[in-house]
């Protein structure tokens, strides 16, 4: 290759990468009629705070947090309960089901709080008579939104169209009380805050470790973890008698590892903590710790909760299992069996 082609190919190149570059920056094309509420980029948008009857959920982008990108502040509003007969005064208000919790959110979260930047509307009718308020859900709005952007706060309130066949929502902007309609399926997205919440135990796969320590039923067993490329080779055996399969060890882990949480409850939150309940005994039985050529990779606990304000078995499941793990913020309410707990034991009493 001479010094000129390489000289020539060396420019396309830049042109390249100068075009992709471009093309990533600028803004996507819009609908006609479409029109940005809040003109931003991701990183512009750091907080945005839905507000509905029932529940308050925040998007957070915090700077500079290595574990997640957006994070998710869930809490549940307390239940106004109306009177039992026309002229009572109102009872009191039926208290939160769960404490206000900050969780890690999932992929889900992240595309939801792309949305926001830019807030983008389908459409834009400026500041319309209050006499059309009733009719656009405005006049008496019981949900709000709130974002934060350059750390600038924009409020709105948000009305559901009045016998709408469609669905159709508006923001209000509080600043000039311009409206606008509400983008498609963003109030649903908002509405279901559970499918934000990152819920994983480990970050790993059954790839990544070779041996594992099974605690349980004050007994303590270790097993080599062998054939992990191919799920019909994947084994475990006893460190002493490393080439003879355990197949019960296998059903057990495949199990546990198939198990996932109900609930996932914040930092520092103890399982059965509900407003006037007693919160009961919470005891581990059962902990398994992984590792890869003698390094540590992750561990999970699993703990049941005895008494107070546990949930009851419903179809064979044991609401009052919780596990925690290397992963997790805290304690998660696992959807298993007590099944689990009791094969575990038997794993780790075999010899």
């Amino acid at each position: 290759m001479t010094g000129r082609s390489a000289a020539i190919q060396g420019g396309l190149a830049a042109i390249g990468l100068l075009a992709a570059h471009f093309t990533w920056q600028r803004e996507p094309e819009r609908a006609p009629g479409e029109i940005a509420m809040v003109d931003a980029a991701k990183s512009e948008v750091t907080h945005v705070r839905y507000e509905d009857q029932n529940t308050i959920l925040a998007l957070d982008r915090r700077a500079g947090d290595p574990e997640t990108s957006v994070w998710v502040h869930l809490e549940p509003k307390a239940i106004e309960n109306s009177p039992v007969k026309p002229g009572d005064p109102p009872p009191p208000p039926t208290p939160p089901s769960a404490p206000p919790r900050d969780l890690r959110g999932n992929a889900d979260a992240v595309k939801l709080a792309d949305r926001f930047s830019p807030l983008v509307s389908p459409r834009a009718f400026g500041v319309v008579d209050k006499a059309k308020y009733v009719e656009l859900g405005l006049d008496a709005p019981t949900r709000h939104l709130e974002m934060t952007v350059r750390g600038d706060v924009h409020k709105y309130d948000v009305g559901i169209a009045l016998h709408a066949q469609n669905g159709e929502a508006f923001f209000r902007d509080l600043r000039d009380n311009r409206v606008y309609l509400v983008p498609r399926g963003l109030l649903n997205e908002l509405g279901n805050a559970k499918r934000l919440i990152d819920s994983r135990l480990h970050t790993f796969d059954t790839k990544q470790f070779d041996k594992i320590v099974i605690t349980a039923g004050g007994k303590k067993r270790e097993l080599v973890h062998f054939g992990r490329d191919n799920f019909s080779t994947d084994a475990y055996a006893s460190v002493k008698t490393p080439d003879k399969r355990d197949q019960m060890a296998k059903n057990w882990h495949d199990a546990l590892w198939r198990t996932f949480p109900m609930e996932v409850l914040g930092k520092d939150e103890k399982p059965g903590e509900k407003p006037g309940k007693d919160p009961g005994k919470l005891t581990t039985v059962l902990r398994v710790e992984y590792s890869e050529k003698g390094a540590p990779v992750g561990w999970i606990e699993i703990a049941r909760l005895e008494g107070g304000g546990g949930d009851s078995s419903v179809s064979g499941v044991n609401d009052d299992l919780y596990a925690r793990s290397e992963y997790t913020l805290g304690w998660t309410r696992l959807h298993a069996s007590e099944e689990l707990v009791t094969d575990a034991e038997k794993v780790a009493a075999t010899p």
